[in-house]
């Protein structure tokens, strides 16, 4: 794939030239409501092993995002986490509120554990006991990898396509002033898109003008 083109190229008008950098603006704003909603998604299907920033600090990691993207997605991903929780605050509030059900006539609870509860206690210190729990750990530990690594590859198939629906924009922008390989690689620099990504991007974007530029 050739290098991504960083600046405009040369020869264009300024109407095109303003254009381009609206259509900057709004790929970068896509990509981060691509991000917004899979590092939501990441956070939900995680809470039960991870915390919420745990969770967000792997997300950002793995998908190798710039400070700058990795602050716009955390402000609206913390937004949207603290709105929900009010909503259920307040549900649980309206709950509370109704009147309470009358108390049983079930025997007290005793004060003190039973001597069955504490032996139990105890076998949790056996040797058997540990190896069991150890086991476990590792099993849970293990699952919450495997539930990772296909949320991310999940993520990374979004955002690609969000790459591509923005490339395709750029070349019909730029169709009458530049070859369509060379409006991809326009897009690519703007974003400042390289490495893996930006040859996945690349080659899906021409693929896609493929379909729609080569004979029939």
């Amino acid at each position: 794939m050739p290098t991504p083109r960083r600046t405009p190229p040369r020869g264009l008008p300024d109407s095109v030239r303003r254009k381009l950098e609206v259509a900057t603006a709004m790929a970068w704003e896509a990509l981060v409501e691509t991000h917004v909603g899979e590092a939501a998604s990441f956070v939900t299907l995680l809470a039960d092993r991870l915390p919420l920033e745990d969770a967000l600090t792997r997300y950002f990691r793995e998908m190798d995002l710039t400070d700058t993207m990795v602050t716009a997605i955390r402000t609206r991903v913390l937004l949207a986490a603290e709105a929900e929780q009010e909503g259920a605050a307040d549900g649980a509030a309206a709950s509370s509120a109704a009147p309470a059900t009358p108390p049983s006539d079930s025997a007290p609870v005793p004060l003190h554990p039973a001597a069955g509860e504490e032996d139990e206690g105890w076998r949790r210190f056996l040797p058997d006991a540990v190896v069991r729990e150890i086991r476990e750990r590792q099993k849970r530990a293990e699952d919450t990898e495997r539930i990772v690594q296909l949320a991310l590859a999940r993520s990374e198939e979004a955002l690609i396509r969000t790459h591509v629906e923005n490339a395709i924009s750029f070349a019909a922008l730029l169709d009458d002033h530049v070859s369509l390989d060379r409006a991809v690689q326009q897009y690519l620099g703007a974003v400042v898109l390289t490495g893996c990504r930006g040859q996945v991007v690349f080659q899906r974007a021409m693929a896609r003008l493929a379909e729609v530029h080569l004979p029939q």
